[in-house]
């Protein structure tokens, strides 16, 4: 063999003993969770959960950046753009992979099939339909009568594409009436809106909508899944009324694509480990959400089928991105 592929061949060999020797070390360093919403919301809330977790069980500490905007696109996409060495990490929702590629298309800045690397999906949630109390409805009948009545109403939502803003159209084509989405940078910023009664309607994550229902604050109309949900069994699903009726919040950990394959099984393996401690279990329970479990191609099909069910809505509602 010549002396000129001899070398380049020995480089090769280095290359890739050092990049092997590197992953066997990892982490050995902190790592950033990117949250693409701001602290104190429903996704920030569940991050930290299992990023104490991760923690302990890595040895190192996971940092939460939160980057919130643009429905939750800016902090996935800084996330799949930083280096795909394992050290930084994202928080991804419905509106990331789900929701918002299916209303932006190409202009999305990442590409959800190519781009992501699918690590644990958390849990999922319904959304719950609340209303101030000012409003005179006390169930859905009575609502759909007064949105007929009142014209077209807004709704809080956290920007377009959220999990928030599709409830609120799907509810508005089935149920034929006429309502205007209002953009929130988080749920928590929205609520105080809705405890002021500046707007007097939302289908919110349940984590954070039903805690306001609880103190009285709000009143709860329905729920946006299609059986009851066993954290509420009180309130009827928007199903029993509309067939069909499905829209879910989900909350999971993504990383770039080229993320080294051996540092993906790891992160998958100790977040399905942590999610199966029975402190976080009960966590899960408090937060009002229903555990998932979903990781790597499982989590990657679900967060697909999701956006093969609301492109019919998008598409009718001829939702376009901001």
């Amino acid at each position: 063999m010549p002396l000129r592929r001899l070398i380049t061949a020995a480089f090769a060999l280095l290359a890739t003993v050092a990049t092997a020797a590197a992953q066997d070390k990892w982490p050995s360093k902190p790592l950033t969770l990117i949250v693409p919403f701001a602290a104190g919301g429903n996704t920030d809330t569940l991050a930290r959960v299992f990023a104490e977790r991760l923690s302990v069980r890595l040895g190192q500490q996971v940092i939460i950046d939160n980057r919130s905007g643009a429905g939750g696109i800016t902090g996935v996409a800084a996330a799949l753009k930083a280096a795909p060495d394992g050290y930084t990490l994202g928080i991804a929702t419905a509106s990331g992979i789900a929701y918002n590629p299916v209303i932006m298309g190409d202009k999305m800045p990442y590409d959800v099939e190519k781009d992501v690397a699918y690590l644990y999906n958390m849990a999922n949630q319904p959304n719950l339909l609340v209303v101030h109390p000012s409003v005179p409805a006390k169930n859905l009948p009575e609502l759909i009568t007064w949105l007929k009545q009142n014209g077209d109403t807004p709704y809080g939502t956290a920007g377009v594409g959220s999990s928030q803003h599709l409830c609120g159209e799907l509810l508005a084509q089935m149920a034929g009436v006429k309502l205007s989405p209002v953009a929130y940078r988080a749920s928590n910023q929205m609520l105080q809106d809705m405890i002021g009664g500046q707007v007097k309607l939302a289908c919110d994550n349940f984590l954070t909508a039903h805690e306001q229902v609880k103190a009285g604050t709000l009143r709860a109309i329905a729920i946006s899944s299609l059986k009851p949900y066993p954290m509420a069994p009180d309130v009827p699903p928007l199903s029993a009324t509309y067939p069909g009726f499905d829209i879910i919040a989900m909350f999971g950990w993504v990383a770039p694509a080229a993320t080294p394959q051996p540092i993906v099984d790891r992160l998958i393996a100790e977040l399905t480990a942590a999610g199966k401690e029975p402190a976080v279990l009960k966590r899960l329970e408090l937060l009002g959400v229903e555990p998932s479990g979903l990781a790597g191609k499982d989590y990657a099909i679900f967060a697909r089928d999701q956006r093969t069910a609301i492109k019919p809505v998008v598409d009718k509602a001829g939702i376009k991105a901001p």
